[in-house]
């Protein structure tokens, strides 16, 4: 539940979250001893992967112009169950587009909004670690699927897409 909030949060617009649990938020006896907890852990990997990019450009795919196929479903309830909406967000140059899979599935992304060749990676919210996908860079035209690669560490099944436009090389 934990890693669904984070990362739907950093790809509907969000600029930034707060994490903390029982013993840290009150500073407990032991609060020094529950800093490396799962949800701390994890919460430095969304950290690591956003960092390093232009995460403050990229704009929540609310018409469903990237992400066409496999997004789930979409709920307001806070039922986990009924809450397994993919969240996909794009930057208006094209270069980066990535997506919060939340189960395991098959994605199709419209390959077009992307401005060139990408490289396709699923990234381990669990490990903080990537997985390139065979095949990149891919093409930028067309539909693509993308299907999410089995289980990791904790047993569940959510990943990030995350594709990058490949640099063009130095002349």
């Amino acid at each position: 539940i934990l890693r669904r909030q984070e990362y739907w949060s950093a790809l509907s617009g969000a600029t930034g979250q707060v994490y903390g649990n029982g013993y840290t938020w009150k500073f407990s006896s032991g609060w020094q001893n529950q800093l490396d907890t799962p949800g701390a852990v994890q919460i430095g990997h969304l950290k690591a992967l956003f960092e390093p990019r232009a995460w403050y450009e990229l704009v929540p795919d609310q018409d469903r112009t990237v992400v066409t196929g496999g997004r789930g479903t979409f709920s307001s309830t806070g039922s986990v169950g009924a809450n397994d909406y993919v969240t996909a967000a794009r930057t208006p140059s094209g270069s980066l587009v990535m997506a919060y899979v939340p189960s395991a599935r098959t994605i199709t992304v419209d390959m077009s909004r992307l401005s060139g060749f990408a490289t396709a990676r699923w990234y381990d919210p669990v490990l903080g670690t990537f997985t390139t996908i065979a095949g990149s860079p891919m093409v930028n035209t067309g539909a693509r699927d993308f299907t999410t690669p089995g289980t990791h560490a904790d047993g569940a099944a959510d990943w990030v897409l995350v594709l990058e436009v490949t640099p063009p090389a130095p002349d």
